[in-house]
């Protein structure tokens, strides 16, 4: 811990909740008449509910497992989109001393039937016809006792569990609950093998909250719009918890953050305070700021106090925008297994381009000769569920997390460049960090979807293109172009010319160098979820995607054993 290479929080963490229950118990004692969260109704007016009836709802689903034999460690599993319900749900496991195993609400019934067979949860809260076909189609699912769901089936009904039930249950439940309880089992995808299990506390959780009371206000009574999906750990552990700790309204955003005009109308009513979201929702609320000065006045309101970025770097420009507009720009960095928060940028420091900030209370980072980035502290994980030896590999001995992340210390606290499995190299031995040349070519771009930078073991580095297939056949159109009966976009010479436009703009200050993409090809096909090529939150499936489209790289480099796809290949 020499050489400028560790790093801290000066600040101490201080008591903390001793459970989850215990911090929502006392919300609901304090503000029992505010909402808790506000859905879209019938007549698409936002329908607000209180925390007293949350915790009211809360206490009969907790006594429903209660009577059903679910006791303190069991796990139950929630596969379902973001709802009131799902909230419920979720609150009232964790509460008890039970614990929450989400499940994404849109994976496939193989990874469905994965998590169920691994996790082997007691109960389960299933919402939808699509998710409930793909739990009966599990070899898990005789094994689960309790079943709940909205829909029609043999399983019990949501509406009959929360039809009454005494506190005095719950209130019971809470005080057997300890911190270092778990709360989650947090499934992550990553981009090799299976999800894993990342089992939280419940000190886990409330320590990250208490650490960012400290260096940010969100008023009682702030709002949010809502739609990070809350199986995974921005959404579910980081906004979820931040609104109900401080008292925020979570107004769920009904067209989850897929829909630029559905999201300013929901933002018009709404009039969030504060908004957590990803680079690329953000790029599209400046986009059509910038066009239109109606929707400039809607998204920049006097009461947006500051808008929180995570999982790629926020372009330049439209950082700028927001904060010509006096609305902050905070930042953050961290992974599911540091509940996830590790570092973020102040609301009131001026913002480095590239720093990602500095730990959040009770935190510290060591950065090694290697450039490993290592983190331990309050929030750290306690390990992979029914995996010893990957949690071995992961956490060393000094109880140090070994994240997977490059990075440095630099003025203002840490700078990431990549993940340690996205680095390759040159024949001339020059290091490329895949990652930052692939958010360069897609976190601005509307015409591109996804993109792979390629290259390792080879001279220069090149490129895998998935075109946006909606915009660029709405550019097709205005431009007057008509596409032929089995268009094929690999070979189309405009298409070629656009994105080729496109990358040399988005790299032109792209440093060093020698990173900068040369050659590329569009791939006439998009990647999905369900052939195993996206995970959850849209990160590509780098070794999946390279062995479906092999030929394809060997088409750039050797073009002369790949005769049909010579005229793909496109230089810049």
């Amino acid at each position: 811990m020499t050489n400028g290479r560790y790093i801290s929080s000066p600040n101490p963490l201080g008591k903390i909740d001793r459970s989850i229950g215990t911090m929502l118990l006392k919300r609901a004692e304090r503000w029992p008449d505010h909402g808790v969260l506000a859905y879209r109704d019938d007549a698409d007016r936002y329908n607000p509910i209180s925390w007293s009836r949350f915790f009211d709802d809360m206490a009969s689903v907790a006594g429903f497992l209660k009577e059903n034999g679910i006791v303190k460690g069991d796990r139950c599993a929630v596969f379902s989109p973001n709802s009131y319900n799902m909230l419920v749900w979720e609150m009232a496991v964790v509460s008890m001393g039970a614990v929450s195993v989400p499940i994404f609400q849109g994976y496939d019934a193989k990874n469905v039937d994965f998590i169920l067979n691994h996790a082997e949860p007691k109960a389960i809260y299933v919402d939808g016809d699509q998710r409930l076909e793909k739990v009966l189609a599990s070899s898990a699912a005789g094994k689960i006792p309790v079943k709940v769901t909205c829909q029609q089936s043999s399983f019990s009904q949501m509406s009959d569990v929360l039809n009454g039930g005494s506190r005095n249950v719950i209130l019971n439940l809470i005080k057997k609950v300890n911190p270092n309880d778990l709360s989650f089992i947090q499934y992550t995808s990553g981009t090799t093998g299976n999800p894993k299990g990342v089992m939280l506390t419940h000190r886990n959780i409330v320590s990250q909250r208490k650490g960012m009371s400290q260096v940010w206000k969100i008023p009682y009574k702030s709002r949010f719009l809502s739609y990070l999906p809350w199986h995974h750990s921005f959404g579910g552990l980081f906004e979820r918890f931040a609104a109900l700790y401080h008292g925020a309204t979570i107004h769920l955003e009904d067209s989850f953050g897929k829909d630029i005009n559905r999201l300013i109308h929901n933002w018009a009513d709404v009039k969030p305070t504060q908004f957590f979201s990803v680079p690329k929702v953000y790029i599209a609320l400046v986009t059509e700021a910038r066009a239109n000065p109606e929707i400039h006045d809607i998204v920049f309101h006097p009461e947006l106090s500051f808008c929180f970025t995570a999982a790629a770097p926020l372009p330049r420009d439209c950082a700028k925008y927001f904060e010509a507009n006096n609305v902050p720009v905070v930042e953050g960095w961290g992974l599911t297994e540091t509940s996830p928060l590790v570092t973020f940028t102040t609301l009131w420091e001026k913002r480095i381009e590239g720093c990602i900030g500095m730990p959040i209370a009770g935190c510290e980072i060591l950065v090694t000769d290697d450039g490993d980035i290592l983190t331990r502290g309050p929030n750290l994980m306690r390990g992979y569920f029914k995996d010893r030896e990957r949690t071995a590999k992961a956490i060393d001995e000094l109880g140090w997390f070994h994240t997977g992340d490059l990075g440095e210390l630099i003025e203002g606290g840490l700078r990431m460049t990549c993940r340690v499995d996205d680095m390759f190299k040159l024949t001339n031995g020059e290091k490329v960090s895949s990652m930052l040349i692939e958010n360069a070519m897609t976190i601005t771009s509307e015409w591109i979807a996804h993109a792979l930078a390629i290259g390792a073991g080879e001279e220069f580095v090149a490129a895998l293109v998935f075109p946006n297939y909606r915009n660029i056949e709405r550019w097709a159109q205005q431009k007057g172009i008509t596409l032929p009966q089995g268009w094929d976009v690999s070979k189309d010479r405009d298409i070629q010319t656009l994105l080729s436009a496109e990358l040399l703009k988005n790299m032109a200050d792209f440093q060093p160098k020698y990173m900068r993409i040369k050659k590329f090809v569009i791939i006439p096909k998009g990647l999905t979820l369900e052939s195993g090529e996206l995970t959850p939150t849209m990160k590509v499936i780098r070794g999946n995607v390279l062995d479906k489209y092999k030929d394809w790289c060997d088409a750039i480099y050797r073009p002369s054993e790949h005769p049909d796809k010579q005229d793909c290949v496109v230089s810049i």
